[in-house]
């Protein structure tokens, strides 16, 4: 069954669900229709389901669109033109011009960004069609599963499989600019963040005690190096336990905030949704008492191993449980804490007691055989493969209807942000909440911002992370950032300094490592990296007064922090591959150096004059090669 309703002037809304079915209507768009449409009227805008602008088109720019209901749910296929590229899809990796890829969303913990990777820690499913003659946008709303074959298979055809009883898919017509307007009026503005959002935040897995925290703070004292904020991981808890502090290494956490605050440092915790379950734990006994977590099918509690052990998962899904949540919060703003980083969210399971049990029978039967196990057992653990823990527990909604969690996995770290949000505001009114979250949902911006998870300290994610960046914009998420110099392995010198310079550039300036790894802080190289990191830092507060004015700008629903070139000029074919820069706000190109060994990079630049922000000359538009010796950190500004 399809219905369609019109939103806004030109956005245009089709409804499917299985006949007799109910679908689950998320939370994302906040708008209401402005009227149902009828039939005739559905088909004279499409024609049968063909797309095309409101205007009307020639017949030649037509895109085929069918909908077919299959075992498991539905298929929508749209035909692609030579010309039409695919552009976002939020956080998937690889080019911004998704063609030939397949992308899957379901949101995962999956550190390893490698171009083979399908899905990641969140579901954004906004993409453009664009040619530079036409853009249509879309917009799937669908918590559950959906996979995207973007003319892999077929060229020539884009193929979207959805799992459930229904969806909506939001279509614009209009040029993208336009299209990201109206996605921040249906689905809200983002946040507008406090100055020191803006700044530069150091963080490592983990600062373990106060004393690092506090050494952390005054070497960039002392150093000169700017720093608005320290992050703490996990470390700080007592056990891992949510919301609690670890007194051996943390003995006054008010006197070591205040400290911080006295050199002008924000501290941001971070805050995971496993709740270690345990007697005598207070939030734990009060999630029972409350009837707050997920459970299984058959009603019994659900519980999985995260990092504090066998731990229970607040059903975020229902608002009773997000405003039980919500008040821990007040916990850390009581200490002076200004910030949250709520991770793990997906959530993010290693396993559970029936999986771990049949991993151990496997173990057995080949250690049986003479087979080492232990390596394997471990790489298996570690890489989550090896059961599908969406379909091992349920949630429940406000009108007490029971879902498998599987149907509705994509939204709960949107929730756990709303959660968050909402407890922030409620404890403090008058606070911008700083708030972060790895995963998410569209709309996710209202609540949160986002960075890209758990990057690695390799060349090749530095670009991944210029085109993620770009992707995540794309879909009305304007506030984000990724892991600068990388999160896990070791960064190199050069590595770091090259990251640094895209970070300068990024609404969220963040420097994070895993433990174990090289540390990598501003100073953890030599006397020359120091140097060019501090550098680079410098220009990002230089650049205070832009970037504050365009992230109100953004929090207002003008448009992105970051712009990709096609959504500024999509008329310009060669801007529909130009994904290695881009643009921050109206009047910056960033074109980062993301090549090992790199003396320069070529640079396209549309039509007009430039102005090289390093040298002062004006620069025709077009392919230009730029010389950007690691010294240089800067970008060409519009004439």
């Amino acid at each position: 069954m399809k219905r369609f309703f019109r939103y806004l002037d030109s956005v245009i809304k089709m409804e499917v669900e299985r006949e007799g079915k109910t679908k689950f209507k998320t939370d994302s768009v906040l708008a209401a229709p402005v009227e149902e449409l009828d039939t005739d009227v559905a088909n004279h805008l499409f024609q049968g389901l063909r797309l095309h602008g409101l205007e009307g088109s020639s017949s030649q720019d037509f895109n085929e669109m069918e909908i077919v209901e299959t075992t498991d749910g539905f298929s929508i296929t749209i035909e692609l033109h030579d010309d039409q590229a695919v552009l976002g899809l939020g956080q998937t990796i690889g080019p911004l011009n998704k063609r030939g890829g397949v992308y899957e969303m379901y949101n995962t913990d999956e550190p390893d960004h490698s171009p083979s990777k399908r899905r990641l820690y969140s579901t954004l499913p906004i993409f453009y069609i664009s040619s530079p003659e036409r853009q249509i946008g879309f917009f799937l709303d669908h918590p559950g599963y959906s996979r995207f074959d973007v003319g892999f298979e077929i060229r020539d055809r884009l193929k979207i499989d959805v799992e459930g009883d229904g969806f909506d898919l939001f279509m614009f017509f209009e040029k993208p600019e336009e299209t990201l307007r109206d996605i921040f009026k249906l689905t809200g503005n983002p946040l507008f963040l406090p100055i020191w959002s803006l700044g530069y935040h150091q963080s490592r897995w983990s600062y373990e005690d106060e004393k690092s925290v506090l050494d952390i703070a005054k070497e960039f004292r002392d150093r000169k190096i700017p720093c608005d904020a320290i992050h703490l991981d996990i470390d700080y808890m007592d056990e891992y336990k949510v919301f609690t502090w670890n007194r051996d290494r943390f003995p006054d956490p008010s006197s070591m905030i205040d400290e911080l605050s006295r050199m002008g440092i924000k501290v941001v915790a971070i805050v995971d949704p496993g709740v270690k379950a345990v007697d005598g734990y207070d939030v734990y006994e009060d999630g029972i008492k409350n009837d707050s977590f997920c459970k299984r099918e058959d009603g019994r509690p659900f519980k999985a191993a995260v990092w504090p052990g066998e731990s229970s998962f607040p059903d975020f899904l229902n608002t009773a449980t997000r405003s039980w949540w919500g008040k821990y919060y007040d916990r850390l703003l009581k200490k002076g804490i200004a910030g949250f980083w709520n991770d793990m969210n997906e959530p993010a399971i290693f396993y559970t007691s029936e999986s771990l049990k049949e991993l151990r029978q496997m173990s057995a039967e080949l250690e049986d055989r003479g087979i080492e196990t232990e390596f394997l057992f471990g790489r298996i653990i570690s890489k989550k493969k090896y059961f599908d823990y969406g379909n091992d527990f349920t949630q429940r909604d406000d009108s007490g209807i029971v879902h498998l969690h599987r149907k509705v996995r994509n939204i709960y770290g949107f929730n756990m942000a709303r959660a968050a949000y909402e407890g922030i505001r409620s404890c403090e009114p008058e606070r911008r909440p700083f708030n972060i979250t790895r995963s998410s949902y569209p709309g996710i911006q209202r609540y949160a911002i986002l960075w890209t998870g758990d990057n690695d300290s390799q060349w090749e994610h530095l670009l991944s992370e210029i085109r993620l960046v770009q992707s995540i914009s794309l879909a009305g998420v304007s506030f984000t950032g990724c892991d600068v110099g990388g999160f896990g392995g070791d960064c190199s010198g050069e590595l770091l300094v090259r990251w640094t310079q895209f970070g300068a550039f990024l609404p969220f300036f963040r420097n994070h490592s895993a433990i174990g790894t090289r540390k990598q802080e501003p100073w953890a190289f030599d006397e020359e990296v120091e140097r060019l990191v501090k550098k680079a830092i410098d220009l990002r507060y230089s650049l205070l007064p832009y970037l504050y004015t365009i992230h109100k700008q953004s929090a207002d629903g003008e448009t992105t922090m970051i712009r990709p070139l096609a959504l500024v000029w999509p008329q310009d074919r060669e801007t529909h591959y130009a994904d290695d820069q881009f643009m921050m706000g109206s009047a910056i190109m960033v074109a980062p150096v993301y090549q090992r060994n790199s003396e320069g990079r070529h640079v396209y630049l549309p039509g007009g004059e430039w102005l090289d922000l390093n040298s002062k000359s004006i620069i025709e538009g077009g392919h230009i090669w730029v010389s950007a010796p690691l010294e240089l950190c800067g970008g060409a500004g519009r004439v």
